[in-house]
């Protein structure tokens, strides 16, 4: 890269975060208006049982309920006739549907869905209530597996089918030595990397850690730089899902933006692609040509991890048509997850959020990982990288 982009990468990111950031949508008398507008549609809109003239208000009131967790009194009564009246409604409203029951009833509709499963044909809606039925009861996922198999000939072709599979199939967790691995086969590269650390259990926040182009960790104080943040989606979807939670795998970091986001706020966010949602020439950095293949996949990846089956959660999610996950920070209000054992933190709908506060008064950011990242970043004169995200 030029000295001059390097240069203006510099300024304009030494302009977004040492400037003063203030965002009014963060302000008390914000938060309270957003959180009166939302309940009141969500009401309006549920007062009636869902049907086709309805569906779109539908599917934006089960969004609102879904992002402040926040059940209406006759909620769990329009999913039982909407559940029954399953045929009836559109596609995109029937993977509503099924997303608003997964993110705020884990442990119910299982009739529901022990019936229309058995009927279904659409890859992604199986999957929401193959896992629906798992989450609840473990021994169904051989009842599952099995009626996957007898109802899709092709599931093993199939991304979210296949994913689905090895979901579920039966793996050793990772080794220090392969990520002793990892780390050394990233520094032989010579490029940048990042590594994100998030737990099996979504619930808990995990970290980033930077490796520079000369094979060194970032450090601060002599110990390992960490960035704290969330691989949590708000719908707690498997990966291979969209909007569900952060895949394992690598993806390719590629650009700084400024979001037009409320939700996301102005601190500078980080653009990374999925493998299939950008060309392997432009993922690999002009490093590899060709079409996109596991086998061309596997070769992000040291040989120690090639049996390592839930490194592939990417690939198939960008196989099957997931995009846009990134990172960011968030304006969004903490307080709807007082309850949740990830608060302060905010999940998203699959990126990776990292921790922010802002002031409810004046409306200032007052603490902020992404804006730390970010200046980390510019320090190091990092712009681009390859980013892994491991579970552990």
């Amino acid at each position: 890269m030029s000295k001059l982009l390097v240069y203006l990468f510099v300024v304009v990111l030494t302009w977004s975060c040492q400037r003063q950031i203030t965002n009014s949508f963060t302000h008390k008398s914000e938060r309270e208006r957003f959180i009166i507008e939302k309940t009141h549609f969500i009401d309006s809109v549920f007062q009636y049982l869902p049907d086709l003239k309805n569906e779109k208000k539908y599917q934006a009131a089960f969004w609102a309920s879904e992002l402040m967790l926040k059940k209406s009194p006759v909620d769990s009564a329009n999913l039982c006739f909407a559940f029954d009246h399953f045929a009836e409604y559109s596609d995109n409203f029937k993977l509503s549907l099924l997303q608003h029951m997964y993110t705020l009833y884990p442990k119910n509709f299982v009739k529901q869905m022990d019936s229309l499963i058995r009927l279904e044909r659409d890859e992604k809606r199986f999957a929401i209530m193959a896992n629906q039925l798992i989450r609840i009861d473990s021994s169904n996922v051989d009842f599952t597996h099995s009626l996957m198999k007898k109802n899709f000939e092709q599931w093993n072709e199939n991304p979210i089918l296949k994913a689905f599979s090895e979901s579920y199939a039966t793996v050793h967790g990772l080794t220090k030595t392969q990520v002793h691995d990892l780390f050394k086969f990233r520094a032989n590269s010579k490029k940048a990397s990042f590594f994100v650390f998030v737990n099996k259990n979504r619930d808990i926040p995990g970290y980033l850690i930077i490796q520079k182009e000369n094979g060194e960790v970032v450090k601060e104080n002599g110990d390992t730089l960490k960035f704290k943040l969330l691989a949590r989606s708000i719908t707690n979807l498997p990966e291979y899902i969209t909007n569900g939670n952060t895949p394992q795998g690598v993806y390719s970091v590629q650009d700084f933006s400024i979001s037009d986001n409320v939700f996301i706020g102005k601190t500078p966010t980080i653009i990374s692609r999925l493998p299939l949602e950008t060309s392997l020439t432009d993922f690999s950095f002009g490093k590899k040509k060709g079409d996109w293949t596991l086998e061309q996949y596997n070769q992000f990846f040291p040989e120690s991890w090639s049996n390592y089956l839930p490194k592939n959660r990417a690939f198939y999610a960008g196989k099957a048509g997931r995009s846009e996950i990134i990172l960011h920070g968030t304006t969004i209000d903490t307080d709807f997850y007082k309850s949740q054992s990830y608060y302060p933190f905010t999940p998203s709908l699959g990126c990776l959020c990292l921790l922010e506060r802002w002031d409810s008064f004046n409306g200032n950011l007052i603490e902020s990982e992404q804006r730390r990242l970010i200046n980390t970043l510019k320090k190091h004169r990092i712009l681009k990288a390859l980013m892994y995200i491991i579970e552990f």
